[in-house]
């Protein structure tokens, strides 16, 4: 990695960090807060207005009046390009891109099989805006709402929908250019309808399954795991149901069109379901699953494709916080036809594990630590176009470590460095190695991404 892409990227994060700062008022702590639940930092809820007695005769502010008294009260909330309402549509959103560069830089430029953070070069991931009007029943009663996600940038890829973003037979790109780095994807479009406890989301969603999302704010580290990328769905189509069984349990249920598929030739019933549990205080266990009957495998055929989920958050105390997450899946007649006997089924398991430490206020640490077994070849693989790997199966155990910082100097300002060492048990003998332009079984990655909500 040329070192003049790290100071480019470098000078661009520090000009937003200083233009930003100096709308900050000086002396004024700064919280890692943020607007929605897609976002990593938590943003502690206001005062009820339930709790205050109004003043007699009081008028009430117009709503961007009252949005800049609160930024006068709050000047930890994060600036907004619009008006954020406590009812109704709201759009919001973030914009964000980095460098990770490779220790031994390929001829292709790839991270080898290394998804979202592919490149050892810049990139811009993601300009997310989302239009939300978020449900609140208050447990009794009914409320509609819906949400709709838009995403450019290099990340448009990997959260791409068939029959939505690419044709639904070719697979060929609808909304770009196939040799487009950059493009749009719209991963959620969905209407929401909510009765006392229950609420059903009707349209496009993102999945249940999982422990990383796609959206930069909703996650630790610029890269991702094995897991997220080649193990889980991303989004789906159809029906999902919640509902909130008690105050420790809420209950998950619905059937979509299969995995990241919104219209397909032949469209699929996939049963999709999960729950999550807190015992209130410290532990939160959350599972996810899907059988979906129809999917496409390897041998140019579809076939059914299973696939469950588990993570478990554990905060150790008010500064440490432990996550564990175990994928399993499996698919009929799905293994990779070049490495397996025809017909042979695939399976695909691993295991992730996190620990985050918040330092104070603006400073975070954490590290994973990943195993990914894709036994039969059929998961694992570089995907985009100009890849070396892209297309090949490699059959075997993929480990990576990660180390990371979340520096949030501003309510609005999130920069995450990091370092990642991938490697296999594959070796020169399997032939196309899944790192260094399919020269190496191993890797080491450095860099860093900023993100800026608005």
């Amino acid at each position: 990695m040329k070192l003049s892409k790290l100071a480019f990227a470098a000078a661009v994060a520090w000009s937003i960090y200083a233009a930003n700062a100096q709308a900050q008022t000086p002396g004024t702590a700064v919280q890692p807060v943020t607007y929605a639940n897609d976002y990593y930092y938590y943003q502690p809820e206001a005062t009820s207005p339930s709790d205050m007695a109004p003043p007699a005769a009081a008028v009430a502010p117009a709503p961007c009046a009252a949005c800049e008294e609160a930024a006068e009260e709050e000047e930890c909330e994060p600036w907004r390009l619009f008006c954020q309402k406590e009812c109704g549509w709201n759009i919001y959103g973030h914009a964000s891109g980095g460098v990770m560069a490779n220790g031994r830089p390929a001829a292709d430029n790839f991270n080898g099989v290394t998804t979202f953070a592919d490149q050892d070069q810049g990139q811009f991931n993601q300009l997310y805006v989302t239009l939300e009007n978020t449900i609140d029943t208050g447990g009794c009663g009914w409320d509609i709402g819906g949400r709709v996600d838009f995403l450019y940038g290099s990340d448009f890829f990997f959260t791409t929908a068939q029959g939505l973003e690419t044709d639904p037979t070719t697979f060929a790109p609808q909304w770009s250019n196939a040799t487009d780095e950059y493009g749009l994807a719209m991963p959620q479009a969905y209407m929401e309808v909510g009765y006392n406890d229950l609420s059903v989301k009707l349209g496009h969603f993102y999945t249940n399954i999982g422990y990383e999302v796609v959206p930069a704010t909703g996650n630790f580290f610029y890269t991702h795991a094995y897991t997220m990328q080649y193990g889980e769905p991303f989004t789906h189509t159809g029906a999902l149901a919640t509902y909130k069984y008690s105050d420790s349990t809420s209950i998950v249920g619905g059937v979509v069109n299969g995995w990241d598929a919104f219209d397909r030739p032949i469209d699929t019933a996939a049963g999709l379901f999960g729950f999550t549990w807190t015992n209130g205080c410290d532990l939160t266990i959350a599972y996810g699953a899907i059988v979906s009957p129809d999917e496409p495998n390897l041998n140019g055929g579809i076939s059914n494709r299973n696939m469950q989920s588990i993570v478990v958050t554990y905060n150790v105390s008010d500064s440490l916080t432990y996550v564990f997450q175990s994928d399993q899946g499996y698919q009929l007649d799905g293994a990779n036809p070049g490495l397996s006997n025809a017909g042979a089924s695939a399976e695909w398991y691993g295991v992730n594990q996190y620990l985050f430490y918040t330092i104070n206020d603006c400073w975070k640490a954490g590290m994973r630590f990943e195993w990914f077994r894709d036994d039969d070849g059929a998961r694992v693989t570089g995907l985009r176009q100009g890849n070396t790997v892209a297309g090949q199966g490699f059959a075997g155990d993929f480990m990576a470590v990660s180390a990371g910082l979340n520096w949030t100097p501003t309510a609005n300002l999130t920069i995450r460095p990091e370092v990642r060492y991938d490697w296999t048990d594959l070796d020169e003998t399997t032939g196309l190695l899944p790192f260094n332009a399919g020269t190496d079984s191993y890797q080491f990655l450095y860099g860093f991404d900023a993100i800026y909500i608005f």
